[in-house]
């Protein structure tokens, strides 16, 4: 049977409750976006490419070059729905009106921010103004989370873009009402990073504490390697995300996402996110 494509309407969260989990390869998915709202998945990620040498301003979705095709792109598989679900979830009627905060796009949460990361595939000073004027949308509709560094003035909005990949570091240092962050370099957090930058640092598991050789998962050494950058991160006011986790066996997999959870890491990086939404 095929699937139902999820109404973008207010249905589409109604009763589910936000949990913080990053749908990694969120594009995988035929609905992208869609489904990981529909389970309330708080962070969701587009791997984005751009070619302007061939004289094309498309911001196109995909794995890899042989993954894209013209339907696939950042406008039709993320901003547009993302879009029409905070429009859904803020109407405009006499009592809403006057209203100086907007809902964000889960029923049961709607001071929740969704994370929407950007991961750039092409070169990153070559990518980013595509990206960043893809955004405007939004950015009219003052949707997205800004920091204001003249007078340090940060304000949520219902959706917080994440630059990651080649994201170049210095475009989004240097915005001075910045809407777009950069995703911290988890383990590595100097001077230059803080959460008006880097709401959320990531690393690969294996960059991190070395590769996970046993079926418990991590030793003694690695786990204490794992404490102390997700403590370095949580001292600067940054959350934390871990990729690149085993998945098989599903035993090794579970044994290292808890390990990552109790060392108190905020977001479960999850490609499956049915087994993740039920993980206990």
């Amino acid at each position: 049977m095929p699937l139902v494509r999820p109404a973008l309407t207010t249905e589409l969260t109604k009763d589910v409750f936000v949990k913080q989990i990053h749908s990694h390869n969120d594009y995988w998915r035929e609905y992208p976006c869609l489904t990981a709202l529909s389970l309330g998945v708080q962070s969701i990620e587009a791997d984005v490419w751009v070619f302007p040498e061939l004289n094309d301003s498309t911001v196109y979705v995909g794995h890899n070059l042989a993954s894209l095709t013209p339907d696939r792109t950042f406008e039709s598989l993320y901003l547009n729905p993302i879009m029409s679900l905070i429009e859904a979830f803020n109407p405009v009627t006499d009592e809403t009106k006057e209203a100086d905060t907007l809902n964000g796009v889960f029923d049961t949460d709607s001071g929740a921010t969704l994370y929407l990361f950007v991961d750039m595939k092409t070169d990153g000073l070559a990518t980013w103004p595509y990206v960043y004027n893809a955004l405007e949308p939004l950015r009219k509709k003052n949707y997205l989370s800004t920091y204001d560094s003249a007078n340090g003035t940060w304000k949520q909005g219902p959706v917080t873009v994440i630059g990651t990949g080649n994201t170049p570091f210095e475009q989004v240092e240097k915005l001075t009402a910045r809407d777009v962050f950069f995703d911290g370099v988890l383990g590595g957090l100097n001077d230059s990073f803080t959460a008006y930058i880097s709401p959320i640092a990531s690393s690969s598991l294996e960059a991190l504490v070395g590769k996970v050789e046993s079926v418990d998962g991590l030793n003694s050494s690695q786990t204490q390697q794992l404490s102390q950058a997700i403590s370095d991160a949580h001292a600067k006011g940054i959350y934390t995300r871990i990729w690149d986790t085993p998945w098989w066996p599903v035993e090794k997999q579970t044994n290292v996402w808890r390990q990552i959870l109790q060392a108190g890491s905020d977001f479960l990086n999850a490609d499956d996110l049915e087994y993740a939404v039920h993980f206990q």
